[in-house]
């Protein structure tokens, strides 16, 4: 009765009609862009003869830039370059890279990472730009160097670049969760297709603010890269791959967002600190480090996911009317989030950790806000990102 009694019984009503209206939304949100990702892609296509350059930034890479590499060289589209560059890194990263463009001279060029300039450029963008420059592809796929490709993966991109008739093309990859801290963080990353944004928007309009795209697997055609200035033209930005999608909006090209899950997988962090940095560094930036956006997502966060969890059970011990109502709501979005990762082939109890997640999700928003619009920055990578 006392949590109730702080809540004020007379406002329940309100929020139980609030948390139910919704929950209803999230689900039926949740459900069509579940459908759009299972409906919207198309199968790959042998037939499609445009040079792709496939480009890899590397840091550090030396745990994972083999197995990408491996995976890369089997691939079916014929027409093909492989381009990785070594971003300064301080392991055995260049002495791999070199080794596979000894094996494969005609398929693998390794290049060396110029130093990153002290104002004007984040690391990653400094080290997409510098691989653009030397890619002579029409079609250009940038993927990350801990991803892993099924042989199909390049064609599949290209196939539904063309198809579709878009500029850009962009999907979830297969997340690989290897420890519990990562199940409490990297789902996180669902958030903006589960309860923000309806991806079949993303093919609908041109509006740059309906787009989105993810790092480990975007292909764009030449014209459209050249035409929106390319990674200088978002030199500064943390989330490049939202920013490069909507730079390519404001072109006037169109770019869609697909269910890659069968063609790439990717295992994003190692352990839960590289998760919470990465994510942290992320949502900091997603937030647009605007205070207004911060408390926004906070009030939506603990009135719409937390409380109906805290308050649910009081509500329906002393006998509330609105106490099923909310326990309803509560049980709608597990239902909902259970569907969205288990269509993303999480393990079954990734979903129950959700209201941990929501909690570590506003720990990172805060911290990652006072680091940035501090002028602190946050750590990636043994570089300091503003």
């Amino acid at each position: 009765m006392t949590v109730v009694s702080a809540f004020d019984l007379h406002v329940v009503p309100v929020f139980a009609r609030l948390v139910a209206a919704g929950a209803v939304y999230f689900f039926v949100l949740a459900l069509s862009n579940i459908l759009w990702l299972r409906a919207s892609s198309r199968r790959p296509r042998r037939a499609c003869a445009a040079k792709v350059s496939v480009m890899i930034p590397a840091r550090d890479e030396e745990k994972n830039i083999a197995h990408c590499l491996d995976s890369l060289i089997r691939q079916t589209h014929g027409n093909l370059e492989i381009l990785v560059l070594d971003d300064q890194s301080s392991d055995r990263t260049w002495e791999i890279i070199s080794r596979y463009e000894s094996e494969h001279p005609r398929l693998v060029r390794a290049l060396r990472g110029r130093p990153l300039p002290d104002q004007g450029w984040n690391g990653k963008p400094h080290a997409l730009h510098q691989l653009a420059e030397q890619a002579s592809g029409e079609y250009l796929l940038f993927t990350d160097a801990d991803t892993v490709h099924a042989p199909d993966s390049v064609a599949w991109a290209a196939a539904n670049l063309e198809w579709h008739r878009v500029d850009l093309v962009s999907g979830y990859a297969r997340q690989t969760l290897g420890t519990f801290g990562e199940a409490l963080t990297v789902p996180i990353m669902y958030l903006m297709t589960a309860i923000v944004m309806p991806i079949w928007l993303i093919a609908a309009t041109r509006a740059p603010f309906f787009t989105f795209a993810i790092g480990q697997f975007v292909m764009m055609r030449r014209k459209a890269y050249d035409q929106a200035g390319g990674y200088a033209a978002i030199s500064h930005e943390i989330n490049d791959d939202i920013a490069i999608a909507r730079a390519v909006r404001r072109a006037g090209f169109r770019t869609i967002f697909l269910d890659a899950r069968r063609y790439v997988s990717c295992r994003m962090y190692d352990g839960f600190r590289g998760a919470f940095e990465g994510l942290t560094r992320c949502i900091a930036e997603f937030i647009n480090r605007r205070l207004v956006s911060l408390v926004s997502a906070t009030v939506a966060t603990v009135l719409l996911f937390l409380l109906p969890c805290i308050l649910a059970i009081p509500l329906a011990a002393i006998g509330h009317a609105e106490g099923g109502l909310v326990a309803a709501s509560v049980l709608l979005f597990l239902l909902t989030w259970c569907a969205v990762l288990y269509d993303r082939g999480l393990r079954w109890y990734v979903p129950l950790l959700y209201p941990a997640m929501f909690v570590l999700g506003l720990v990172m928003m805060w911290r990652g806000y006072r680091n940035l619009a501090g002028g602190k920055g946050v750590v990636w990578k043994g570089r300091v990102v503003k």
